[in-house]
């Protein structure tokens, strides 16, 4: 789920049935407090929904792992960046793995996120 803080773009990746949360974050800094319980609180209520005979966290926040993957040093592009770890996770396979061993991407890279996502936008507006 892509995740906004205010001025940032973040994405996490989660798995309630395995108990596990990726973070990944365009800047490499850790979560926030404000993610930390966004999560909780989505976390403890899915448990909630799906029934009681699921096994209980005390604290969801253990379980975010903050995942190595391609930085960037501005504070304008964060948001490209989390479409295309998506894009990486989605359509590469083994994404994962992927996306966790690249140090960085190319111009051409972020040219292919900011051309897709302007056409998806286009087609949307037209219709």
């Amino acid at each position: 789920m892509p995740y906004n803080s205010g001025q940032h773009w973040i994405l996490a990746v989660t798995d309630p049935w395995d108990d596990s949360v990726m973070y990944f974050n365009p800047l490499g800094n850790e979560p926030g407090d404000d993610f930390k319980d966004l999560i909780t609180t989505a976390l403890n209520d899915w448990k909630v929904l799906v029934g009681s005979g699921m096994r209980q966290r005390r604290n969801w926040q253990t379980l975010i792992d903050t995942v190595r993957c391609p930085i960037h040093e501005g504070y304008v592009e964060c948001g490209y960046f989390v479409l295309a770890y998506m894009r990486e996770i989605t359509f590469t396979v083994d994404g994962l793995a992927v996306l966790m061993t690249k140090d960085f991407y190319t111009d051409a890279d972020m040219s292919l996120v900011r051309h897709k996502w302007a056409t998806f936008v286009i087609l949307f507006i037209q219709y």
